[in-house]
């Protein structure tokens, strides 16, 4: 069974210290403007193009790109001042379930300093950088098991300008004394870079998703640039998917779709365009006359269909464009392709209807991103991970509670069973002492 992300992590990151995103097969992040959403996203996004074998001298460039990586400068990553941050991951179904990754920014550059995968059963890592580089340097040393006795561990040379799991994909890269090493190490770095690899990061941008675009691509870009060349390939001669398509744009209010059309370029480019039915007439709406709200739930649509089967979904804010009333089919379409196609689904929303449409197997899974009030870090809180997450859900729907600041109240003020009963003793106290005046 091939392994999923079940967990992100950062430290030092932006406007996080320390904290965590669990991830379930729909998790909801929510939480107000400036929270701290986008930061966390953001770095889960340097962490899936690290698996992509980039070279950290180019983020600058990658930064302004359409499938950009980070807000900001180099020097804005680390949080108020510090020098260094910290991203990682758990994955399921793999003994070697956890990534730590540590950059160092030196001299307006950022290097490596530090790299693990560690394993629930193992004392020692599978590998570990433990020679950084200094000054203007960038080779490192990575000791690695080689599943013996012994605390002196062989070593290979890296560079600290990609990630080291993705320097240590071959069996070649190890002594071949070492048959286990040759065979757990590469096979199991070549698991962690499909995971992140894949992880699908969608906002889309509808201004972009109104042109033309090849049909050879394959893979949605995150701004949704390349939409009718992944719609067409999803349709084309697939009734599956042609169903799947059209019971998910059935979330679009005052629109009878019944079919997809698509124009053709001299180029071999496309253009998707959508057949309405009203009365007898059916006429056809191509991409550049479509409204911000429906190239929006198409990209959705084609994220969901053509991500990798196991994959991970990133989805920023959901609710731009999405009718209220239609939020539920939406949320319900979602989940449905989720489950059929093992996917895992994460959204940020600032939508109430939205949110009170979740099901109540999903309300667990919700996130809520806050800042500290004394320390102004951004700070993660699974709600099922609360004490009295049960007492909150049972005073009304989660979008209600969000809108009159009582999730707020509840995360930043949590009770836990000890703290009720000291609250309980101190009534009693409180109690006794007035019937003794």
């Amino acid at each position: 069974m091939s392994a999923m992300l079940t967990e992100f992590t950062l430290a030092s990151f932006k406007s996080y210290s320390t904290s965590r995103l669990p991830l379930g097969s729909l998790t909801v992040l929510i939480g107000a403007n400036a929270a701290g959403k986008s930061n966390a996203l953001e770095g889960l996004r340097f962490l899936s193009w690290l698996a992509q074998g980039q070279k950290l001298s180019s983020i600058q460039y990658a930064v302004n790109s359409a499938e950009r990586v980070v807000r900001g400068r180099v020097n804005d990553l680390c949080h108020r001042g510090e020098s260094n941050f910290t991203i990682g991951c758990y994955l399921d179904s793999t003994q070697w379930n956890k990534l730590d990754i540590t950059l160092n920014v030196r001299d307006g550059e950022l290097h490596i300093s530090s790299e693990r995968i560690i394993g629930s059963t193992s004392q020692l890592p599978l590998y570990d950088l433990d020679q950084p580089s200094q000054g203007a340097g960038t080779d490192v040393g990575v000791a690695y098991n080689n599943f013996t006795r012994g605390k002196n561990k062989p070593r290979v040379t890296c560079s600290d300008q990609m990630a080291i799991f993705v320097q240590l994909d071959s069996p070649a890269r190890f002594d071949a004394k070492y048959p286990k090493s040759q065979k757990t190490i590469p096979e199991t770095v070549r698991e962690y870079q499909r995971v992140l690899k894949n992880i699908l990061f969608l906002d889309p941008v509808p201004a972009k998703m109104r042109e033309y675009s090849f049909k050879s691509d394959k893979r949605l870009q995150e701004d949704g640039t390349n939409l009718s060349s992944v719609l067409f390939r999803l349709w084309e001669n697939n009734p599956d998917n042609q169903q799947a398509i059209l019971n998910f744009i059935q979330s679009l209010p005052e629109q009878a779709i019944d079919g997809l059309d698509f124009l053709f370029g001299p180029r071999d480019e496309v253009m998707v365009r959508l057949a309405e039915t009203f009365g007898n007439n059916r006429r056809y709406c191509e991409a550049a006359l479509l409204s911000d709200g429906t190239l929006r739930v198409l990209a959705i649509t084609a994220a969901m269909l053509s991500a990798p089967v196991g994959s991970l979904v990133v989805i920023e804010e959901i609710d731009n464009g999405v009718h209220p009333n239609r939020a539920k089919h939406l949320l319900t379409s979602i989940r449905d392709i989720a489950e059929q196609r093992k996917l895992r689904v994460l959204l940020s929303t600032h939508n109430p209807a939205l949110m009170d449409a979740l099901p109540d197997a999903a309300l667990g899974d919700v996130v809520f991103c806050f800042r500290d009030p004394e320390s102004g870090d951004s700070r993660l809180v699974r709600l099922g991970d609360m004490y009295d997450f049960p007492s909150l859900i049972s005073q009304g729907p989660l979008g209600q509670l969000v809108t009159a600041g009582v999730v707020d109240r509840f995360v930043k003020s949590p009770h836990t069973p000890e703290d009720r009963k000291q609250q309980a003793m101190e009534w009693l106290s409180r109690l006794q002492e007035y019937g003794n005046e």
